[in-house]
């Protein structure tokens, strides 16, 4: 009897998992499909909270990590880690407080993700220690600013876990602080009632859509802090900077394999809304996006074709080797012309002028005012002028309210002539702007090498030299210097620049992410760890303005949404008219797929694309011939 319940048991599993692969479309011992993609650049580092480098990193970034929310293409917030968010008056505590139900999901590694996992990534980047420019999105929670600033402990920011699964945070709120205790702190706050305090949520709940506010592991940030790789002992890595291990996400898919410059795999995260008993690709549907960049572009004696990372990949492209071709170079663009798919960004390129070497307003107004944009704009693929500093699509008033078309184009007047005018008897020269060198070589020489022999372009550099025969149109002699992720980090880092050209990835539909960053207290940066100054400490631009500051202030804890854009648009006036940076031009993020691809997911209003539902027709026949051509690959490799 016992042996024929066993096998009834045995038998009733084998039928469960024969329907459960049914109903993905596989067979016994089937995966699913290995597409092979190019969708973007490499980014820099794959942490979230970081300075990021590359334009399209949000497009990587959304496919390995969840925040709370989203906001889908129309600007709407649906949930995402968060399946559900409300706020309430808190009257045993007597404070503000909004409260997020996080679905049952789980990290790439297995383990749970918890509320505690959200609140260690926010306080991480609120670290006195921790350069993120994402800091100013949580200073709205209370004590955000004076944690910081170093002021107060994590211990006293206002965000806890109430169970692993739901999150609450306490706001800033003025009836917290009396007038002299907000002076000596130097803390501005909402002022609430019911009304107002809605508000602020509503808001809220837009910013944690921001990718780079989403959960991470604090053990595993702290087992790979400061990672030394034996390849490349001239170099220190971060979390998130090298290794696939080091990378544990809690979104869709997982860090297979990961060697920056050279390869990146992202395989189905099996953990991801984890059911047991359900078809594999009920959430995520392809097993394994597989993208490999051009190495023959670092190996010089090799690559004797000359070809660009663009280049190499729509060549793939147009062979058939992968089905997704993202990045567009202009020619590409051009050549795949009505299939080009081009979703607008909230990200763009300008300038950082120091405001220590140089001083005088006039003439940092003047080397923005003589760069004509529009011209720019069409040296670079993806490139769309910009007319004022915060980028179009973020949001005004609410959503379906465009910022930027409301404050109308600041930069109408500038021009060659405009920039002579601005400067007038002012006088600079002997300028250096930094631009980046986004290959991973190891030296400038290398690049020369790279640039001079094999014609290899680099976007940033031909913007450089654009903009210094835009400068010398107007008398201002400025020279244009290269460097390497890691000496163009710690030159901007250092503030060891006059000018320099920067990606500004802020990813947010909130202004105020644009502009607080000139503001002493919303700086991002590291505190000061000297007795004889503040304890804030001023932007890359090292700009100190009182009157800036006391408008961004004011400006972060308004909650009416029709004031706060009002004192917003005013703050991005003075910051033209101080012009501690300015804004070149916006990203689109431009690709185009083959027609054997299909379950393409919707965009989100970041211009980050959903490809857990992506399927490839025919995957097991170009899988079995992409496995056959690796192998007699490897076996020719072998033989030699």
């Amino acid at each position: 009897m016992k042996k024929k319940i066993i096998s009834m048991i045995l038998c009733a599993a084998f039928c469960l998992t024969a329907l459960l692969l049914a109903g993905c479309g596989l067979k016994e011992d089937e995966k699913g499909a290995n597409i092979q993609v190019y969708l973007a650049d490499f980014p820099q580092t794959l942490d979230p909270a970081l300075v990021q480098a590359n334009p399209d990193v949000n497009v990587l970034l959304s496919l390995i990590f969840e925040p709370l929310t989203k906001l889908g293409d129309n600007g709407k917030v649906y949930g995402a880690l968060a399946n559900n968010w409300y706020g309430k008056y808190d009257k045993v505590n007597l404070e503000y407080a909004q409260y997020y139900e996080l679905n049952e999901t789980f990290w790439s590694n297995s383990f749970t993700v918890t509320a505690d996992d959200v609140i260690y990534a926010w306080k991480r980047i609120l670290d006195p220690d921790t350069e993120s420019p994402y800091a100013p999105l949580l200073y709205c929670i209370k004590n955000a600013k004076a944690v910081k600033a170093g002021i107060m402990t994590s211990d006293d920011l206002g965000v806890t876990a109430e169970d692993d699964r739901l999150l609450k945070v306490v706001f800033e709120d003025a009836a917290d602080f009396s007038e002299e205790e907000a002076k000596e702190l130097g803390i501005k706050a909402y002022v609430f009632d019911e009304a107002s305090f809605q508000i602020a949520c509503e808001e809220f709940a837009e910013t944690v859509s921001n990718i780079h506010l989403s959960p991470v592991r604090e053990d595993v940030v702290k087992r790979y802090k400061d990672y030394v790789v034996e390849s490349d002992l001239n170099h220190v890595y971060q979390w998130g900077d090298y290794s696939a291990a080091s990378i544990v996400g809690n979104g869709p898919f997982k860090v297979q394999a990961y060697e920056r410059g050279k390869k990146l795999v992202l395989e189905r995260n099996t953990y991801y809304r984890y059911e047991e008993e359900i078809a594999l690709d009920k959430y995520v549907n392809p097993y394994r996006l597989t993208c490999y960049l051009y190495e023959g572009q670092y190996q010089y004696s090799t690559n004797e074709g000359g070809m660009t990372q663009a280049e190499y990949q729509t060549k793939r492209f147009q062979n058939g080797e992968i089905y997704w071709l993202g990045s567009l170079s202009a020619a590409a663009k051009e050549q795949y012309g009505s299939s080009v798919k081009s979703n607008e960004t909230l990200n763009g390129f300008g300038l950082l002028f120091n405001t220590k070497t140089i001083p005088d307003a006039n003439v940092r107004k003047a080397l923005a005012a003589a760069v004509d944009r529009k011209e720019l704009a069409s040296k670079v693929p993806n490139g769309i002028a910009a007319t004022g500093f915060v980028p179009s699509r973020v949001f005004d008033t609410g959503r379906g309210t465009d910022f930027r078309a409301v404050g109308g184009n600041l930069y109408s007047d500038y021009s060659v002539d405009y920039a002579k005018q601005v400067l007038g008897s002012s006088r600079a020269g002997g300028l250096r702007m930094i631009y980046l060198i986004p290959y991973d070589i190891s030296d400038f020489e290398n690049y020369r090498v790279v640039r001079d022999n094999l014609k290899q372009a680099n976007i940033y550099e031909e913007i450089a030299n654009y903009a210094v025969s835009c400068w010398d149109k107007i008398g201002v002699k400025v020279t244009a210097q290269g460097l390497v992720y890691k000496d163009y980090m710690a030159a901007l880092q250092e503030s060891n620049f006059d000018i320099i050209g920067y990606n500004f990835i802020m990813d947010s539909v909130d202004a105020l992410a644009y502009l607080a960053p000139y503001a002493k207290m919303y700086s991002g940066r590291p505190v000061s760890i000297s007795l004889d100054s503040s304890s804030y400490t001023p932007g890359y631009t090292l700009l100190e303005d009182d009157e800036y500051d006391a408008l961004v202030d004011a400006a972060a804890y308004t909650a009416d949404r029709k004031e706060r854009a009002a004192a917003l648009h005013a703050v991005e006036k003075k910051l033209e008219e101080i012009c501690p940076a300015t804004m070149l031009f916006t990203y689109s993020y431009d690709y185009t797929v083959s027609g054997k691809l299909s379950g393409i997911g919707d965009r989100n209003y970041y211009g980050a694309i959903d490809l857990t539902g992506l399927k490839l027709s025919d995957w097991r026949t170009i899988n079995a011939s992409e496995e056959a051509a690796s192998i007699a690959l490897e076996e020719a490799h072998e033989s030699k």
